[in-house]
């Protein structure tokens, strides 16, 4: 069962209550006007109650106007209408209020239990570098390893110079091409591994007309003489000459008789100043 309660400020009304009230079919029938006066010494608003029954509310009269409950909602049904609320729809929200000022702080909560560890996470950079050890002890020396095989035979070199004259009082030179100490200056020379040859010559103040130079030459067959070096000219004195190194020529890698020539440009023998041949190889 609900009370529902009509709180009202009614004004200090002297005197008794005109209101009559006699027993009716339903309820209590009461002449007005109805004056609620409180009670002596009464603490609490003067108020009608209402007792909600759980029962259908009154039929509408004309003439009448009925206060009830039904659903726990007081209805109203005035001069025979239909019953209807007494509270109106709700109005539309007003305008936000300014924020109060902020309260004071709150006294720290309890500690919450320690939450479950969390992933991990991304690996960091590489540190730097520390600084380098100290060095350790030197280890002890090991055993001798076995002797490796031998290796193949090897070939050796050609040496790297060749004197082929050593004339104190020069050289005569015939015109066209001789050969500088006929048959007696030849040396036989292993050229197998020979890259490169170069020919130097030393002369004093003798000198051949223009055109003339000496020469390296190898015989494969003793017979047939081909050039080995570059041709060095004999027309300036006072010096040593040289080809340059070059090449050593398509052929020459062979165990060979070598020669040097010279050739007189000129119309009548001369005197050259012939002091050192060299013939030297890479």
């Amino acid at each position: 069962m609900k009370f529902f309660v009509l709180i009202g400020m009614l004004g200090f009304l002297s005197g008794a209550s005109g209101a009559q009230c006699i027993s009716g079919s339903p309820g209590t029938n009461c002449s007005g006007p109805l004056n609620v006066q409180p009670q002596t010494g009464n603490t609490s608003q003067s108020a009608i109650t209402l007792v909600d029954l759980g029962l259908p509310v009154p039929s509408p009269v004309l003439g009448q106007y009925v206060l009830s409950i039904s659903g726990g909602i007081i209805l109203e049904s005035d001069n025979g209408n239909s019953f209807h609320s007494l509270v109106g729809p709700s109005g539309s929200p007003g305008p936000q209020g300014i924020q109060g000022a902020t309260g004071p702080a709150g006294s720290p909560g309890a500690q919450g239990s320690q939450g479950a560890p969390g992933a991990a996470g991304p690996a960091g950079p590489t540190g730097a570098a520390g600084p380098q050890g100290i060095q350790g002890a030197t280890g002890l020396t090991g055993s001798q390893g076995p002797q490796g095989a031998p290796g193949p035979a090897g070939t050796m070199a050609a040496p790297p110079d060749y004197n082929f004259f050593d004339g104190a009082v020069g050289y005569a030179a015939a015109v066209g091409t001789s050969e500088v100490g006929a048959t007696f200056d030849r040396d036989q020379i292993n050229m197998l591994s020979a890259t490169a040859v170069r020919l130097l010559i030393t002369i004093s103040t003798g000198v051949l007309a223009s055109g003339s130079y000496a020469q390296a030459e190898y015989t494969p067959d003793g017979t047939n003489w081909y050039p080995l070096s570059g041709e060095v000219p004999v027309t300036a004195g006072n010096g040593t000459y040289s080809t340059g190194w070059q090449g050593a020529p398509v052929g020459a890698n062979g165990d060979y008789v070598v020669r040097i020539i010279v050739f007189n440009a000129g119309k009548k023998a001369a005197a050259l100043g012939l002091r050192q041949l060299h013939l030297q190889f890479e």
